[in-house]
């Protein structure tokens, strides 16, 4: 990551008397501008007895001998200014001592007046944008979105690259997005900015924009938990704008909150790959001790490999390159294969069969593997996507019906199976394995995917 610009502080005649008077009378004091302050763009003035110094407040000058503290996420919005301490008419917001009847404490940037309920950030934004889908992603310079009734501005700080992304950007799915549009369901950032009606939400809350970015609510297949089969669904990075860039929009609702102990850069992966495996896995209902094939070790299957061994099962892994499968083993696969240099099926079946597959390759040739190793009684559980032309798969009938098999088809896990997710990270149950990318980077990105020259996941950092 870029090392971030620290702004120079200066302040007003009428700023610098303020805080000297207040000095005199409420002892010393420090200046604080966060985002988790008011509205993001009043700077609080607190007792420095009251200020609890933490590891994102940074020290950036002082105004008539009274420190000044910028968290880190509001450094990334004034990066482009320096700060002017002034007063103004108004009332005071928070927690901020008044400095006199009648005024409150303001910022600005430098030669431009910030109003106090205005955001002190840019007016643009950068973006990685599909205008065709013959065409490479282009970076655009866009104008940062107001949110709309319900909707919340996210500042990114983080977003995977998903296979998904790769797709839409080819429109290689029966049901296409519309170009031009932004992808990217991977995101993780913090609020900045809540629409009419949010009361769900607060500024400087780090939440995550998943695949599921809009549901109706109300629907049978809503109220009964399966929020991710609604037909009225939303889906980020492809009906509507996503997070390939450093400010989105999204549904309030359907923003899910990241705990603390989770980075941003580990949140972004467990946003899809994370919560999608963790569904499979949940469909898949595997009983402790059950052989489960796990096939596909990448963004997603090497977290498939965790969640399966949380629930007890022996894991079978199998991949095409020895470095994914030494990755799969350090998981805690209990066998790997080579589905170059040996024939899985054959070796799953000698080791008893499995009782579940997990298809995660998007190949048919892996579909038709997976089904193949199962043993009587197994469970294929589908979750790859392949493009439409190669999105067909042969099942033999006979085999189906006098095995008893059962084909599960797993979307994306809803809200609560995502939480879920956060909370096994927060805990220590899981490790993301990710590279960071920068978003200008982007197509050079999708490429390494498509070649396998990626250990797991890709996370574009901004």
């Amino acid at each position: 990551m870029s090392m971030l610009r620290y702004p120079t502080v200066t302040a007003t005649d009428a700023a610098r008397r303020a805080l000297s008077e207040l000095a005199r009378t409420a002892g010393p004091l420090v200046v604080v501008q966060s985002a988790g302050c008011c509205d993001g763009s009043a700077p609080m003035v607190l007792p420095a007895s009251e200020f609890p110094l933490g590891a994102g407040d940074i020290e950036v000058g002082e105004v008539a001998g009274v420190p000044v503290y910028v968290s880190i996420r509001e450094l990334r919005a004034w990066e482009h200014g320096d700060i002017d301490l002034d007063v103004e008419t108004g009332y005071a917001d928070g927690f901020s001592l008044t400095p006199a009847d009648g005024l409150h404490f303001v910022s600005r940037l430098r030669g431009c007046a910030i109003a106090h309920h205005a955001s002190p950030r840019r007016t643009t934004m950068k973006t990685a944008v599909v205008t065709s889908f013959d065409a490479p992603l282009e970076i655009q310079e866009r104008p940062i979105p107001e949110p709309g009734p319900g909707q919340v501005l996210i500042h990114m700080e983080t977003c995977g690259l998903c296979h998904t992304d790769i797709h839409a950007a080819h429109g290689d799915w029966p049901v296409k997005p519309t170009p031009p549009f932004v992808p990217g369901h991977e995101g993780v950032g913090t609020v900045t900015k809540l629409g009419p009606g949010v009361s769900n939400r607060s500024v400087g809350d780090r939440g995550a924009i998943p695949w599921l970015g809009h549901a109706c609510g109300h629907c049978d297949h809503c109220v009964s938990g399966w929020e991710t089969l609604c037909e009225e669904q939303q889906n980020s990075g492809y009906s509507v704008d996503g997070a390939f860039a450093e400010y989105a929009v999204a549904d309030a609702t359907y923003v899910v909150q990241v705990p603390d102990a989770v980075t941003s850069f580990d949140a972004a992966p467990l946003s899809c790959a994370g919560v999608t495996t963790y569904k499979a896995i949940k469909v898949a209902e595997i009983s402790p001790s059950e052989k489960v094939v796990i096939f596909g070790i990448g963004g997603l299957g090497h977290l498939a490999v965790q969640y399966a061994r949380l629930v007890g099962a022996e894991v079978i892994a199998v991949d095409v390159t020895e470095e994914k499968l030494e990755l799969a083993k350090e998981l805690g696969a209990d066998h790997v294969i080579n589905a170059v240099t040996s024939d899985p099926v054959q070796v799953i079946t000698d080791l008893g069969g499995a009782d579940v597959a997990v298809a995660l390759a998007v190949s048919p040739k892996a579909f038709q593997q997976a089904f193949a190793s199962l043993r009587r009684g197994g469970r294929l559980v589908c979750v790859a996507l392949p493009p439409e032309h190669e999105g067909t798969m042969l099942l033999p009938i006979f085999d189906t019906v006098i095995k008893g098999i059962k084909v599960i088809g797993s979307i994306v896990g809803t809200r609560e199976d995502l939480a879920e997710v956060f909370r096994l990270h927060a805990l220590g149950r899981t490790r993301v394995i990710a590279e960071p990318r920068k978003l200008e980077d982007v197509n050079d990105a999708i490429d390494d995917v498509l070649h396998a020259r990626t250990s797991a996941r890709l996370v574009f950092q901004f």
